[in-house]
């Protein structure tokens, strides 16, 4: 298994130019499977801009390189609409709490580690309430949410667990369809608790942190890519102050809101939150 840490700053060397191209900055991961999916490769102050290369077009990672075949393999992050989507949600995994289906909170996690020939997450080193370290598997993870880890502390009630659940109906096509007499299939119990955590989600954080501060207005001239940099923003603090072109000040350690990021009316506006993000 290699760790999170050990990834980056990685040689990455292209076998048909016979070099080393880069190094490893950061990575990326897709928290619908708990796998790495991406290797960013260069990361300026805007986070869109960077470039990447997926987990799928490379071919080996060691102890000492991460190997490919040529540099072809390098893409934008704005040309990768997954990238682009996994950003979006922002799933570090580090410093996620870990929470059991019962709701006992079993720690914070201060690394994962990586199945090498895989790609998934096989691990993660967690510190508890009282301060120990201790490794636990994550076969049993039902969700990765960018602030908690869901998993099943009892992944062997199995079949009793099902049975126990009742069915539930499409309520959206029990609005709009005449009744057929049949029963929408049961959901497995890992399938409701996924479903459970995320609209959860949705409403209200488990750890108190900011709720999503409403829909930003964009300006009628900026393109999908540059809304997706506002969208980004969105929740996010600044390490300086920004002054916006309707006289608005955004303070620094202040979140961005869709009611004051809809005050961005022009790209150098723009350039200056993202220089400014915390990361």
């Amino acid at each position: 298994m290699k760790s999170s840490a050990e990834i980056r700053g990685l040689k990455i060397i292209s076998i048909n130019e016979g070099k080393q191209i880069n190094t490893v900055k950061d990575i990326i991961i897709n928290s619908e499977d708990g796998s790495l999916a991406f290797f960013v490769i260069d990361q300026p102050s805007d986070y869109f801009g960077a470039r990447l290369i997926a987990y799928a077009d490379i071919l080996g990672l060691g102890d000492y390189a991460l190997i490919i075949n040529d540099s072809t393999v390098v893409q934008d992050v704005a040309h990768n609409d997954l990238a682009v989507e996994l950003l979006k949600k922002d799933v570090k995994v580090v410093s996620s709490q870990v929470l059991t289906t019962r709701g006992c909170l079993i720690g914070q996690v201060k690394e994962i580690l990586f199945d090498e020939t895989t790609g998934t997450i096989s691990a993660c080193e967690v510190v508890d309430p009282q301060g120990k370290c201790s490794e636990f598997k994550c076969d049993h993870v039902i969700t990765y949410g960018k602030e908690i880890i869901l998993i099943d502390d009892n992944p062997s009630a199995g079949k009793q667990a099902k049975e126990q659940i009742k069915p539930e109906r499409n309520k959206a096509l029990e609005s709009s369809e005449p009744s057929s007499g049949k029963e929408s299939p049961a959901l497995s119990e890992k399938e409701l608790l996924k479903k459970k955590i995320e609209q959860f989600g949705k409403s209200e954080s488990l750890l108190k942190t900011a709720e999503n501060n409403g829909t930003i207005i964009y300006p009628e001239d900026f393109n999908v890519f540059e809304q997706r940099q506002l969208q980004f923003l969105l929740g996010k603090t600044l390490n300086n102050d920004i002054q916006l072109e309707n006289g608005t000040v955004l303070k620094a350690g202040e979140q961005m809101t869709g009611e004051n990021l809809s005050g961005v009316k022009n790209r150098s506006t723009l350039m200056q939150l993202t220089a400014h993000v915390v990361k």
